[in-house]
C-alpha cells in the first residue's frame, strides 16, 4: 500500500529569509514584469543602500540646512522612500495572498501594514512640513502667510503658505501664570485664524495651542520699548517696538540692549520707510518693584550721509525712567513703555499622525502574533 507524506497545515511556520521574496503573484501575465521588479529583493537591497549612503552624506559632509536642501527634501530621494514602500508591500502581501488567515498571520499583516503607513507617513511629512519661528510683541497682529513674519522657517517640497491663512496675534503675557497652583513661569495669550475662524488660547511649557493642522509652541520671550519721536513742537511723528536682546553676563546677570544674539549694537532711527535721523543704542535696567518698570540707558551718535552710524561721536548719553524723555539733535524721544515679545515655533507635520496611529497597528500586531504562538504552543 503506497503512502502517502502528510503535507504541513496552511498556518505552518516556514524558514523566512530576508529580503522575502513573494511566491504567488496575483497579477497576470502583462503587468507581470513590472510587479517583478517592485516585489525584487534585489530592488530593496538596492534601495536600502542608496537611502544609506545618502543619510550618511547627509549627516556627516553636507549637515544641517544644506543637507536638506540637497537630499532630504528633495523629490528624488523622497521617490526612492515611496519606491522602497511599495517595494515593502509588494514583498509581503504578494507572500500572503490566498493564505488562510490565522491569529499569527493576521498578527504579522498588522504589523507589516503598520511597517509600510509608518514609511508612507515619513514620506508624506516630509514633502509637506512647515517649522516656523515668529516673533511679536504684545498687541502685534502678523499676517501668518507671509514669509516675512518669520525670523527663520523651513518646510517642505510641496508646501504653500497660502494654508497659513489669517494672522496671528500675541495678546498678552503672562508673568507667573499658575495652573492648580503650579508655576509654569510664563504663559502666552495668543490668537490665531480669519475673522470668524479663530482660535484663541494660553500656551505654556506643558501646553500648546493647535489651529488647523498648525501647532503653536512656547520658545523664548524678552523685553520690547515703546519709543516714541516727537518734533520740537512736541508733534509725534514715529513710534516703534524695538525687541531688546536677552545677553548672559559673566555673572549670571542679564543685559537687555539693543543690537543681535552677538551682543549690543545701535540701530538708525527711526526705522525705514522713513528717513533716519540718528544712531540709536538702548539699553534697559528692569524695576524690582514693578513689572514693567525700570530704568533706560541711551548712546545717540549721527549719521552720515549714507546713514552709517559714527560710533565714535557721540553726542548725547544719560539715563531715564520709563515714560520720561530725553533730547537728541532738537527732537525728543520717550521710551513710552515696556512690553514683552514672544517667539513661538510654529509647525505643521501632516504625516505625525499617520506615523503615531501606526507605532499603535504594529504594536498591536506583535501582541496579536505572540498571544497567537503561545496559543498554539500550548494546543501541541
Amino acid at each position: 500500500m503506497t503512502k502517502f507524506k502528510k503535507l504541513p497545515e496552511a498556518d505552518t511556520e516556514e524558514a523566512e529569509h530576508f529580503p522575502l521574496e513573494p511566491r504567488y503573484h496575483p497579477i497576470h501575465k502583462i503587468p507581470r514584469i513590472a510587479y517583478d521588479f517592485l516585489a525584487s529583493a534585489k530592488l530593496a537591497m538596492a534601495l536600502l543602500v542608496a537611502i544609506l549612503i545618502c543619510s550618511l552624506t547627509g549627516v556627516t559632509i553636507l549637515r544641517g540646512q544644506r543637507a536638506w536642501e540637497l537630499i532630504f527634501s528633495t523629490v528624488w530621494f523622497n521617490g526612492i522612500l515611496v519606491l522602497l514602500v511599495i517595494n515593502v508591500a509588494c514583498c509581503f502581501f504578494g507572500r500572503i495572498w490566498h493564505r488562510r488567515i490565522t491569529i499569527i498571520s493576521f498578527g504579522m499583516i498588522l504589523f507589516h501594514v503598520s511597517f509600510v503607513s509608518i514609511l508612507a507617513g515619513i514620506v508624506y511629512n516630509s514633502l509637506f512640513y512647515f517649522r516656523g519661528n515668529i516673533r511679536l510683541t504684545e498687541g502685534e497682529v502678523l499676517p501668518s502667510g507671509d514669509v516675512n513674519s518669520y525670523d527663520k522657517y523651513e518646510h517642505g517640497r510641496f508646501f504653500s503658505f497660502s494654508r497659513l491663512k489669517g494672522e496671528t496675534s500675541l495678546i498678552k503675557m503672562h508673568r507667573g501664570f499658575r495652573i492648580e497652583k503650579e508655576d509654569k513661569r510664563a504663559a502666552y495669550e495668543i490668537e490665531v485664524g480669519e475673522a470668524g475662524r479663530k482660535s484663541r488660547g494660553i500656551i505654556y511649557i506643558t501646553h500648546n495651542l493647535t489651529h488647523k493642522g498648525f501647532t503653536y509652541y512656547t520658545d523664548r520671550e524678552g523685553y520690547s520699548l515703546l519709543v516714541v519721536l516727537n518734533d520740537s513742537n512736541g508733534k509725534e511723528i514715529y513710534g516703534a517696538h524695538l525687541p531688546l536682546q536677552s545677553l548672559k553676563q559673566r555673572n549670571d546677570t542679564y543685559l537687555y540692549a539693543t543690537g543681535t544674539k552677538e551682543g549690543p549694537a545701535p540701530f538708525a532711527f527711526p526705522q525705514a520707510p522713513l528717513q533716519p535721523l540718528m544712531e540709536l543704542q538702548l539699553f534697559f535696567s528692569p524695576s524690582q518693584l514693578y513689572e514693567r518698570g525700570g530704568d533706560v540707558s541711551y548712546l545717540v551718535s549721527p549719521l552720515t550721509k549714507d546713514n552709517k552710524g559714527m560710533a565714535d561721536a557721540v553726542v548725547e548719553e544719560g539715563k531715564v525712567a520709563i515714560g520720561k524723555p530725553f533730547t537728541a539733535f532738537n527732537y525728543r524721544l520717550i521710551p513710552k513703555d515696556v512690553r514683552y515679545w514672544v517667539a513661538m515655533n510654529v509647525r505643521y507635520e501632516p504625516g505625525k499622525p499617520i506615523v503615531l496611529a501606526s507605532l499603535w497597528v504594529g504594536f498591536a500586531g506583535m501582541l496579536i502574533t505572540t498571544i497567537g504562538r503561545m496559543m498554539r504552543s500550548r494546543k501541541s
